[in-house]
């Protein structure tokens, strides 16, 4: 019995806005969560992991729209 079975890869230029621009390219699986893709971005850059995340979705101009964070943000360490 064949299977077929069909992997999508989603290819990014991820941008590090400092003085001058850094650049890396990146590769994630359609079955990779948004932390997995946080986590490639973290390792592709060489921080350390405690940085934190927040994803925006855009309109066709790039213009920001929904934010969408890494972690519930309504979660302040000490609060219940």
């Amino acid at each position: 019995m064949l299977l077929n079975i069909t992997i999508m890869v989603y290819k990014f230029r991820v941008i590090l806005d400092a003085e001058e621009d850094v650049l890396r390219d990146i590769a994630i699986l359609d079955t990779d969560t948004l932390e997995d893709l946080h986590n490639t971005i973290i390792n592709a850059f060489g921080f350390d992991g405690t940085e934190g995340g927040s994803y925006f979705l855009c309109d066709d101009n790039w213009q920001q729209e929904d934010e969408i964070p890494l972690f519930d943000m309504d979660d302040i360490l000490g609060e219940h």
